[in-house]
């Protein structure tokens, strides 16, 4: 697994345009050369199969047909994904819905709106190993 973000292959799932758009440029701006935006979890899964590998998957929790709940088994099941980090982010930062993010095995947990100044080193944080649940 690659724990630098100029290195690492990073994918979004995002189904929210403006969403995926502001994450790419952030993450892109700050060196990350390997970032992919889907809009669903199958096409998310579907990317990381054609790729060598998968260092970290940013996933939206609360998407139209599928959630990032939903998204985040399919990873861990998956004998090539397993072992990907796996972050909630989303704009529900409530007690409840971070709880239930732990539950779910998510690795981290970034709450939107991210903060653009601090956004790709708390990716860089999350890649180097360390564990975040910053809502705010």
């Amino acid at each position: 697994m690659k724990t630098s973000l100029e290195n690492a292959t990073i994918i979004v799932v995002e189904d929210d345009p403006n969403s995926y758009l502001a994450t790419l440029d952030l993450l892109q701006m700050e060196g990350a050369t390997s970032v992919h935006c889907c809009s669903s979890g199958h096409s998310a899964i579907a990317l990381a199969e054609s790729l060598p590998q998968v260092d970290l998957f940013l996933v939206d929790i609360y998407m139209p047909g599928e959630t990032g709940y939903d998204i985040i088994k399919q990873i861990r099941r998956h004998p090539q994904l397993a072992h990907s980090k796996v972050v909630a982010l989303t704009a529900s930062v409530m007690y409840d819905d971070i709880r239930r993010v732990k539950e779910a095995g998510f690795d981290s947990f970034i709450g939107k709106p991210v903060r653009p100044v601090r956004f790709a080193n708390q990716v860089r944080e999350i890649l180097g190993g360390e564990v975040l649940w910053e809502w705010r």
